[in-house]
Protein backbone atom coordinates (compact mmCIF):
# COMPACT_ATOMS: atom_id res chain seq x y z
CA UNK A 1 0.00 0.00 0.00
CA UNK A 2 2.73 2.43 0.84
CA UNK A 3 4.47 1.74 -2.41
CA UNK A 4 1.16 2.96 -4.36
CA UNK A 5 1.44 6.40 -2.49
CA UNK A 6 5.12 6.68 -3.49
CA UNK A 7 4.52 5.97 -6.72
CA UNK A 8 1.32 8.19 -7.16
CA UNK A 9 3.21 10.77 -5.59
CA UNK A 10 5.94 10.59 -8.42
CA UNK A 11 2.92 11.13 -10.89
CA UNK A 12 2.61 14.03 -9.13
CA UNK A 13 6.00 15.44 -9.15
CA UNK A 14 7.77 14.99 -12.20
CA UNK A 15 10.66 17.86 -11.70
CA UNK A 16 11.52 15.69 -8.41
CA UNK A 17 11.04 12.15 -11.02
CA UNK A 18 12.92 13.93 -13.72
CA UNK A 19 15.89 14.96 -11.30
CA UNK A 20 16.15 11.27 -9.84
CA UNK A 21 15.96 9.51 -13.13
CA UNK A 22 18.87 12.37 -14.37
CA UNK A 23 21.06 11.46 -11.20
CA UNK A 24 20.60 7.41 -11.86
CA UNK A 25 21.92 8.09 -15.76
CA UNK A 26 24.53 10.99 -13.82
CA UNK A 27 26.11 7.79 -11.99
CA UNK A 28 25.98 5.63 -14.36
CA UNK A 29 27.44 7.80 -16.68
CA UNK A 30 30.16 9.01 -14.63
CA UNK A 31 31.21 5.07 -13.50
CA UNK A 32 30.20 2.69 -15.98
CA UNK A 33 29.78 4.93 -19.13
CA UNK A 34 32.49 6.91 -18.69
CA UNK A 35 35.43 4.45 -19.76
CA UNK A 36 32.95 2.14 -21.39
CA UNK A 37 33.75 0.87 -25.38
CA UNK A 38 31.41 -1.61 -26.63
CA UNK A 39 32.96 -2.54 -29.87
CA UNK A 40 28.96 -3.41 -31.54
CA UNK A 41 28.76 -0.05 -31.32
CA UNK A 42 31.41 1.40 -33.44
CA UNK A 43 29.40 1.11 -36.69
CA UNK A 44 26.56 3.00 -34.55
CA UNK A 45 28.76 5.59 -33.25
CA UNK A 46 29.63 7.84 -36.73
CA UNK A 47 25.87 7.95 -36.99
CA UNK A 48 25.55 10.27 -34.30
CA UNK A 49 28.63 12.01 -34.81
CA UNK A 50 30.60 10.61 -31.95
CA UNK A 51 33.26 7.82 -31.35
CA UNK A 52 32.65 4.83 -29.73
CA UNK A 53 33.52 5.78 -25.41
CA UNK A 54 30.82 8.68 -25.13
CA UNK A 55 28.07 6.65 -26.67
CA UNK A 56 26.87 5.27 -23.46
CA UNK A 57 26.64 8.47 -21.64
CA UNK A 58 24.07 9.96 -24.20
CA UNK A 59 22.39 6.74 -23.86
CA UNK A 60 22.10 6.45 -20.28
CA UNK A 61 20.98 10.40 -20.07
CA UNK A 62 18.73 9.60 -23.61
CA UNK A 63 17.06 6.44 -21.76
CA UNK A 64 16.34 8.69 -18.47
CA UNK A 65 14.91 11.41 -20.28
CA UNK A 66 13.28 9.15 -22.25
CA UNK A 67 11.53 7.28 -19.66
CA UNK A 68 10.82 10.26 -18.07
CA UNK A 69 8.49 11.76 -20.53
CA UNK A 70 6.48 8.79 -21.76
CA UNK A 71 5.77 8.41 -18.14
CA UNK A 72 3.82 11.61 -18.33
CA UNK A 73 2.58 11.32 -21.88
CA UNK A 74 2.20 7.65 -22.38
CA UNK A 75 3.39 8.57 -26.25
CA UNK A 76 5.24 5.65 -27.07
CA UNK A 77 6.93 7.30 -30.11
CA UNK A 78 8.82 9.33 -27.10
CA UNK A 79 11.29 6.85 -26.33
CA UNK A 80 12.69 6.14 -29.30
CA UNK A 81 12.70 9.63 -30.74
CA UNK A 82 13.83 10.63 -27.14
CA UNK A 83 17.01 8.30 -27.02
CA UNK A 84 18.23 9.72 -30.96
CA UNK A 85 16.88 13.53 -30.49
CA UNK A 86 19.34 13.02 -26.79
CA UNK A 87 22.16 11.35 -28.49
CA UNK A 88 22.46 14.37 -31.20
CA UNK A 89 22.19 16.90 -28.26
CA UNK A 90 24.86 14.83 -26.33
CA UNK A 91 27.19 14.35 -29.82
CA UNK A 92 26.54 18.76 -30.50
CA UNK A 93 27.65 19.47 -26.99
CA UNK A 94 30.93 17.67 -27.44
CA UNK A 95 31.43 19.11 -31.20
CA UNK A 96 30.75 22.33 -30.13
CA UNK A 97 33.28 21.96 -26.47
CA UNK A 98 36.17 20.30 -29.21
CA UNK A 99 35.49 23.12 -31.73
CA UNK A 100 35.74 26.22 -29.43
CA UNK A 101 38.88 24.83 -27.49
CA UNK A 102 40.85 23.05 -29.80
CA UNK A 103 43.41 25.41 -31.45
CA UNK A 104 43.95 27.63 -28.21
CA UNK A 105 42.82 25.59 -25.30
CA UNK A 106 42.86 29.39 -22.96
CA UNK A 107 40.85 29.18 -19.74
CA UNK A 108 38.35 32.27 -22.16
CA UNK A 109 37.76 29.74 -24.64
CA UNK A 110 37.40 27.23 -22.36
CA UNK A 111 34.75 28.67 -20.60
CA UNK A 112 33.21 29.44 -23.89
CA UNK A 113 32.86 25.70 -24.63
CA UNK A 114 31.71 24.69 -21.42
CA UNK A 115 28.79 27.62 -21.33
CA UNK A 116 27.83 26.80 -25.35
CA UNK A 117 28.24 22.69 -24.55
CA UNK A 118 25.80 23.22 -21.33
CA UNK A 119 23.24 25.57 -23.27
CA UNK A 120 23.09 23.42 -26.59
CA UNK A 121 22.82 20.14 -24.86
CA UNK A 122 20.27 21.35 -22.75
CA UNK A 123 18.48 23.31 -25.04
CA UNK A 124 18.40 20.70 -27.58
CA UNK A 125 17.33 17.95 -25.05
CA UNK A 126 14.54 20.37 -24.21
CA UNK A 127 13.60 20.26 -27.85
CA UNK A 128 13.40 16.87 -28.36
CA UNK A 129 10.92 16.47 -24.99
CA UNK A 130 8.65 19.18 -26.45
CA UNK A 131 7.80 17.15 -29.24
CA UNK A 132 5.63 15.23 -26.80
CA UNK A 133 4.56 17.89 -24.65
CA UNK A 134 2.74 21.00 -25.19
CA UNK A 135 4.28 23.08 -22.38
CA UNK A 136 7.84 22.13 -22.68
CA UNK A 137 7.46 24.58 -26.16
CA UNK A 138 7.00 27.95 -24.39
CA UNK A 139 10.08 30.25 -24.82
CA UNK A 140 10.77 30.97 -21.34
CA UNK A 141 10.84 27.57 -20.37
CA UNK A 142 13.22 26.44 -22.94
CA UNK A 143 15.50 29.49 -22.09
CA UNK A 144 15.72 28.54 -18.43
CA UNK A 145 16.91 24.93 -19.49
CA UNK A 146 19.49 26.38 -21.89
CA UNK A 147 20.46 28.54 -18.84
CA UNK A 148 20.85 26.18 -16.47
CA UNK A 149 22.44 23.47 -18.85
CA UNK A 150 25.34 26.35 -19.78
CA UNK A 151 25.47 27.47 -16.10
CA UNK A 152 26.25 23.71 -14.94
CA UNK A 153 28.43 22.81 -17.90
CA UNK A 154 30.92 25.06 -16.16
CA UNK A 155 31.53 21.98 -14.33
CA UNK A 156 33.32 21.14 -17.71
CA UNK A 157 35.84 23.79 -17.55
CA UNK A 158 36.46 23.13 -13.89
CA UNK A 159 36.65 19.37 -14.63
CA UNK A 160 39.53 20.04 -17.49
CA UNK A 161 41.10 22.38 -15.12
CA UNK A 162 41.24 19.36 -13.07
CA UNK A 163 39.69 21.25 -10.21
CA UNK A 164 37.12 18.92 -9.80
CA UNK A 165 36.55 15.49 -10.73
CA UNK A 166 35.72 16.02 -14.56
CA UNK A 167 32.98 12.80 -14.37
CA UNK A 168 31.44 15.23 -12.16
CA UNK A 169 30.07 16.90 -15.31
CA UNK A 170 27.53 13.89 -15.80
CA UNK A 171 26.53 13.67 -11.94
CA UNK A 172 25.46 17.13 -11.19
CA UNK A 173 24.45 18.42 -15.26
CA UNK A 174 22.03 15.17 -15.91
CA UNK A 175 19.88 15.62 -12.87
CA UNK A 176 19.62 19.68 -12.92
CA UNK A 177 18.53 19.60 -16.61
CA UNK A 178 16.38 16.94 -16.49
CA UNK A 179 14.75 18.46 -13.27
CA UNK A 180 14.43 22.16 -15.38
CA UNK A 181 12.54 20.05 -18.37
CA UNK A 182 10.28 18.15 -15.55
CA UNK A 183 9.61 21.44 -13.83
CA UNK A 184 8.13 22.73 -17.11
CA UNK A 185 6.08 19.17 -16.97
CA UNK A 186 4.84 20.35 -13.50
CA UNK A 187 3.78 23.44 -14.60
CA UNK A 188 1.99 21.99 -17.17
CA UNK A 189 0.01 19.84 -14.64
CA UNK A 190 -1.11 22.35 -12.55
CA UNK A 191 -2.55 24.44 -15.33
CA UNK A 192 -4.45 21.35 -16.43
Amino acid sequence: MASAGIIGGWRDRPDITMAGLGLVSGVLSATVGYDLEIAWLKPVAPLFFLDVGPMPIGFFFGAAVAFGIWWWTRNPWSVPALLVTTMYAWSAAIQIAIRLQRNVDDDPHLIAASLAAGAVGAGLTHAGCALFSRGLRQPMRIAVTCGVGALFGLLFFFGQRKFIDERLLFVVWQPVVAFCIGMALAERNREA
